[in-house]
This record gives structure tokens, sequence and C-alpha cells, in this order.
């Protein structure tokens, strides 16, 4: 017999969610994610509305039907393209009132965007996202990434693999709490600055739902496969009926004035994965030559290229792509066509439990056109040694911290500490980063 999962107030969110999928798929046989997403989606228009009251347990089974329906039918209408199928639950009356019941108590909004987070993670990462190669980056490595870069309200920010948005929306909250933005200031900023591309749809819904939390701003997170080039949609026909053709270089010129490039890049690409098609492979300098080749590598040739002169990358890689003589045509690429900054190591455990992969982060800077290629110049190198997981990829939390704290100030890790030793080592070396 199955473990049957508890739900009470305060227990860990896996928990929350192991109860409420196990409540969705017993005797219901319903998409899981589709149905948890829906009740989540109610439950933050709810909280959104000033005085949340209507996502509860009513006196009867059909009026708490009824409540979660009207709630969305509302967000539908605000949030466009967030809801896909049928506007009400496919659950029956009974088992809605069972899993309202179990999230009720939760406040989404109120827990540093936990719930949603951790909803993303859960559901998608352990299923369709692992198998692809796609795994939840821990949220104190984004937040690593976030303060080596140090972006502004003045920086145009992208993710072409932006999964659930955590590197989009960490970049948001350190912009708004460096340059203490007023919330009108916020939405400009989401609207025009921040960019987030997936070809997974589940994945961008999720980020969308995110970014309403964090900032009102989910415009420019938009479902597509950002491998592909721009050339490829001006010279050569589909070769696959119903294949979207549309480009991050459309998306931009549709919606960006005098747009060439953005200024910071933050990324995570899949791991994993080969791409075979011809008609991609021949727009890339790294797959000259090659019948077949691995995702992440055309993911580092292309986000170089996505930079304007100058732009800044920070890109999350196995570590075979530092160091194996296979992929030495991709350093030789990178380091011909951008500047190194730095190379921080992770800790083995990163990424359990999803995968045992070791990874580093690859921190860098394009040319400036007719700059030429430096031959030595100083880069920071670092490796962290506690990553804040066990081996069971557990966090390991500080002693005395608090409870709703954010990843970064919790988990017992030492990356604090690099981000320090990086800046320092800028300075030193008289670093230009803006």
């Amino acid at each position: 017999m199955s473990k049957r999962h508890s739900n009470r107030a305060g227990d860990h969110l896996e928990s929350l969610f192991l109860r409420l999928e196990e409540l969705v798929l017993a005797n219901s046989g319903e998409d899981e994610f589709e149905e948890i997403f829906k009740l989540l989606l109610a439950k933050l228009w709810d909280e959104r509305s000033g005085s949340p009251t209507r996502f509860r347990v009513h006196s009867k089974e059909s009026e708490t039907a009824e409540a979660i329906c009207s709630l969305l039918r509302e967000a539908a209408k605000a949030w466009p393209g967030m809801i896909l199928d049928a506007l009400q639950p496919a659950l029956s009356p009974e088992h809605l009132e069972v899993c309202v019941e179990a999230l009720a108590r939760h406040t989404i909004a109120g827990e540093d965007l936990q719930v949603m987070d951790g909803f993303f993670e859960f559901l998608v990462s352990r299923t369709a996202k692992g198998a692809k190669g796609q795994y939840f980056t821990p949220r104190h490595v984004v937040e690593l990434c976030v303060r080596m870069m140090r972006p502004s309200s003045g920086h145009t920010i992208l993710d072409p693999a932006c999964g659930s948005g955590g590197f989009l929306i960490h970049a948001l909250n350190y912009v708004r709490s460096s340059e203490h933005m007023s919330h009108f200031e916020v939405q400009a900023f989401c609207e025009n600055n921040l960019w987030g591309f997936d070809i997974d749809a589940r994945a961008v819904r999720v980020a969308k739902a995110l970014m309403i939390l964090a900032g009102d701003g989910s415009a420019n997170i938009l479902c597509l496969n950002s491998l592909l080039p721009p050339t490829r949609a001006e010279l050569f026909p589909l070769p696959v009926a119903d294949e979207p053709s549309l480009t991050i270089e459309d998306i931009c010129r549709s919606r960006l004035r005098r747009h060439k490039g953005f200024d910071l890049i933050l990324t995570n690409p899949p791991f994993a994965g080969e791409v075979r098609e011809r008609h991609l492979l021949d727009n890339y300098a790294v797959a000259k030559n090659k019948p077949r080749i691995e995702r992440d590598i055309l993911f580092v040739e292309r986000c170089i290229r996505l930079l304007k002169p100058g732009g800044r990358l920070a890109i999350v890689l196995p570590h075979n792509k530092f160091a194996a003589e296979a992929v030495l045509p991709l350093r030789e690429w990178v380091l011909k066509n951008s500047r190194v900054l730095a190379v921080v190591g992770l800790g083995r455990h990163t990424f359990l439990p999803h995968t045992h992969q070791k990874a580093s982060v690859l921190f860098l800077k394009k040319n400036l056109p007719d700059e030429d290629p430096q031959r030595d110049y100083p880069i920071f190198f670092a490796i962290s040694e506690r990553e804040g997981k066990n081996s069971k990829g557990q966090f390991l939390f500080r002693k005395r911290c608090v409870e709703h704290a954010p990843l970064w100030d919790k988990v017992d890790h030492d990356l604090e500490e690099i981000v320090e030793r990086y800046h320092e080592f800028c300075q030193a070396n008289s670093r230009v980063e803006e």
C-alpha cells in the first residue's frame, strides 16, 4: 500500500505537493499538472483580490466548486494564456473540496515565491524535464549568478532557457532592492527589460505566474525554440510541416526599438540531448562539419550571439564542457569571440536529487567590434566547497536561520564568499563590468 502524505500547516512544501498529487490522481485520472496549476492560479487570484475569502471549503461541495470556477474565470480574463483548457477543474466537487482544504492553509504570495517555484520543481523537473536534461537550478546558485553580474535597471536581461523564470525573478529582486524601485518602476522594468524564452510550454506558464507574483510582468516570457537562428526563418523553407519558425530576433524586432543585443544573459540550458537537424547545425560555427552536437554547446554560441558587444553572460554548464578534448572547438570559439571573466565550480551535490552531473558557471563578456582576442589576461577561478546539500539532495540549513528567509540566507553554502572575492578581483584588476 502506498504511503499517504499528511498535510499540516508548516509542513515542507514537498509534502504539500505530494498530498495534492495524491489527491488529484486518486480516483480522478486527471493530469496532475493542469489540475494543481488551476488550483494555484485560483488561490493566487483570491489572494491578490485584497480580501481573500473565496478559496476555502464552503458549507456545500457545490458552493466550493462554484467559488473555484469563479476565481478561475476571473484569473483567465486577467491573465490570458495561463489556462489552456476548460475554465474549471476537471475534478469532482467532492474531490475538489479535499484539494482546496489542503491548499487553503498556505499563502502563495507570502512565501517568497516558494510555493509556485516548488510546484515547478516537483511536478516538472522530476518527470519530463529530467528526461530532457533540464534540471531545476537551486535558487542560491541563481542568486550567485545574479550577484556576480550585478544587474541594473538600465540592462536588458535574457534567459533563453528560462524554465520557471528563476534567473529573471532573482534579477528583478536584485534591481528592485538595490535601486529601491517603486511599483510603477518595477512594472516598467518587467515589461521592457526582462525577457524569457523556453521550448516547454508548461514551464513558460509557471514562469508567467511567478512573474505575476514577483512584479506584475509576464508579457516577455514566450514559448519558442531559442536555438532557431534568425537566418533560418529568412533563408530556408520549413523542413517539417507545422514546425514553429518564430525566433528570438523576430520577437525583439517587433517589441524593442533599435535592439542590438542583450546586456546580460543568465541561463542554465539543458544538460543533455543532441541536435541533428541539418538546417539548424549549418547556422552554428561550433557545429561545422558535425552530424550532431549537444544542445548545451549550441546554447553557448547562441547566447554569445544574442549579446550586444560588451554584453555579459553567466551560463551553467556540465564540467566536461570546460575540460573534455572533444569540446575544444567550442572553447576556442568562445575565447575568440569573448573574454572569460570567471569560472565557478559547483559541488557534486548541487543538482541532486535530479542528477549527479557536476557543473560550473561560466562568466564572460562579448568582444567589441574589431576587438582582437587577448591571449593573456587574468581570470577569476573559484570552487564551492559547501554547496548546501547532502548526498540525497536535501538542503543543509544554517543554525538559527529564519524559517521564511530566502534560500540564500538559510542554506549552508560558501557562495557569498565567492561573490565577495570576485568583486575584489575585478577591482584589483580594473575590470570594466558595466
